[in-house]
């Protein structure tokens, strides 16, 4: 019974240690949706992303991305942040992680609205109509927080496609980014 556990054991860090390696490189591609969960905002900006993953040690990945989420009721998401990852590996080629992270977003873009006056500390409970024959535009810079989970299935020993989904806190708008992505390791 001993040497079953101490083989169990042994076959499960091996498992682990087998997904990543320290000093593993990859760059990728993501698209996603990040609808707002503020009370009464309907703003989902659909948006693209780009990564760049390092991992320090073999269960331990670091990860600078960058994402825009395109123009929704006048406005637009761009964002820069760092993210950590904890990998697991549950088999061969499939990985789940958990994930923090922080960063800045740029809020910015355009909107109509009469004696409305658009900007990011805006009442969301107010009605979201816009049209008018005034404009006006506005923006805002933010840091953020972010917590979430992923994972990711290896097609071959380079390329992999995985989905992640984020809670983001930045202050009066917070957002559920969903993202699906291909990488390339080299």
């Amino acid at each position: 019974m001993k040497k079953y556990l101490v083989a169990m054991c042994m076959t499960l860090v091996g498992l682990c240690a087998s997904a990543q390696e320290k000093g593993d490189m990859a760059a990728g591609l993501n698209v996603g949706v990040a609808p707002c969960l503020e009370s009464g905002a309907s703003v989902t900006n659909f948006g693209i992303g780009a990564k760049f993953q390092y991992n320090v040690t073999n269960p331990i990945r670091l990860e600078a991305a960058f994402d825009y989420g395109f123009k929704n009721k006048g406005m637009d998401v761009m964002t820069l942040g760092v993210n950590a990852h904890y990998i697991f590996n549950l088999g061969e080629k499939f990985n789940v992680y958990p994930l923090v992270g922080l960063g800045y977003a740029h809020l910015g873009g355009g909107v109509s609205g009469g004696d409305y006056d658009y900007d990011y500390s805006y009442d969301w409970s107010r009605s979201s109509n816009f049209e008018s024959e005034e404009s006006g535009s506005s923006s805002a810079s933010k840091f953020f927080f972010n917590v979430g989970v992923g994972a990711e299935y290896a097609l071959n020993d380079k390329l992999s496609v995985g989905a992640e989904i984020k809670y983001q806190y930045i202050k009066d708008f917070n957002r559920l980014p969903i993202n699906i992505g291909v990488t390339y390791k080299f």
